[in-house]
């Protein structure tokens, strides 16, 4: 069978007149990064659109998570999930903290509470938990245990744009939560990040570390980062933000529709959806009985023209830099069958159903999965 051209992008494109007309303006200001208008107007509208009063742009999400921890004077271990992006465990390592995972849930694919109280040591001072495809963590069963303990908590957000949780946005929880706005997100700046701080003190020491650690006038009152957001970058997010909420809207009409056929026609698992959330369905998660038929499905999809992604193909926990694995049977087991769907802002519905049919022909509803990993009790 030949492989068909890919049918449409998985990336939101912004509008080139509307970008063209900002980008003339960034050039005839002469002001092309360094807080300049256009990252300030970004700033703003976006802490608005998200519900958040302390937001912080920065150059990567990567960055973001690194500027976080340094806001917070996080020392020692952090305790997080090894179900992730690398950034989530290699930002701690490079920023000198060492990462303490704690198995996920099999079904929401996020950090299980019931294993973090057992991974607390005298060492621990944070919980950084994963908004896992854009699919809020058990909030409340985190907090309580951060609260009992001590410990800060720090959301990895980086799919949760729009994402609402208990009446609120998702980025109101926790001591920081961390936005990334690279290329492959629902809305992004093509390379950038935010991070979202709880209280005013925190957030002015965000802006000095990345600004170098200089102040408005530039005289240096800490150690800082380079981490700005530069005036095309923003420029891309204005643009983008205009349409945010029809790309959520589109988006969450596809991924609905899918989830409805899957369960009639398929026995592949789908990530259960915290029920106190609105989701923005950023990834569209399958979970295969075995490895083979993920990949015949990969290779049924792509010749098809859809693209799809393993992610996450790499438990973080068996990432070269970990000095001292821990087995997570659980994610170890998901990270060899997971497969996620890419529905792009111009896919229509017709092609969303086929990329259903594909996938139910190859794990179709009768076929008997295999058995799940079972969480730590």
């Amino acid at each position: 069978m030949s492989k068909r051209p890919p049918r449409s992008t998985p990336i939101s494109v912004p509008d080139a007149e509307r970008f063209a007309a900002l980008a003339r303006g960034v050039f005839d200001s002469g002001v092309l990064t360094n807080n300049g208008p256009k990252a300030r107007e970004l700033e703003t509208r976006l802490a608005d659109y998200l519900g958040v009063e302390h937001l912080v742009l920065t150059s990567s999400g990567t960055l973001a998570l690194q500027v976080a921890y340094r806001a917070l004077g996080l020392t020692g271990e952090v305790i997080t999930s090894p179900f992730s992006w690398t950034t989530t465990a290699s930002s701690l390592c490079w920023v000198g903290l060492q990462p303490r995972f704690a198995d996920i849930d099999p079904s929401t694919f996020n950090l299980d509470p019931r294993g973090i109280e057992g991974e607390i040591n005298q060492n621990t001072s944070a919980v950084l938990a994963v908004h896992t495809f854009g699919n809020p963590c058990d909030v409340a069963g985190i907090e309580r245990i951060a609260h009992r303990h001590g410990l800060r908590t720090v959301y990895d957000a980086a799919h949760a744009f729009g994402v609402g949780y208990a009446d609120k946005s998702v980025f109101a929880f926790g001591d920081a939560s961390v936005l990334s706005l690279h290329a492959t997100k629902l809305f992004h700046t093509v390379e950038g990040g935010a991070v979202i701080l709880r209280d005013a003190e925190t957030c002015e020491r965000a802006r000095l570390i990345v600004n170098n650690g200089a102040d408005e006038e530039q005289e240096v009152l800490a150690l800082g980062i380079n981490g700005r957001m530069s005036e095309l970058h923003a420029a891309v997010g204005l643009t983008l933000l205009d349409n945010a909420d029809g790309v959520l809207r589109r988006r969450r009409v596809l991924a609905q529709a899918l989830r409805e056929q899957l369960r009639k026609s398929s026995s592949v698992q789908l990530q259960r959806l915290n029920t106190s959330a609105r989701v923005n369905h950023a990834y569209f998660p399958v979970v295969f009985p075995r490895t083979e038929l993920r990949q015949r499905a990969i290779e049924a999809l792509d010749a098809a023209g859809f693209k799809s992604r393993v992610y996450f193909a790499n438990p973080l926990n068996r990432l070269p830099f970990i000095e001292r694995p821990q087995p997570m049977p659980v994610t170890e087991s998901l990270c060899c069958r997971i497969l996620c769907l890419l529905l792009g802002p111009e896919a229509s519905s017709d092609e969303v159903r086929q990329m259903g049919q594909i996938v139910a022909s190859i794990c179709p509803l009768n076929q008997t999965p295999a058995a799940p990993a079972q969480a730590r009790s």
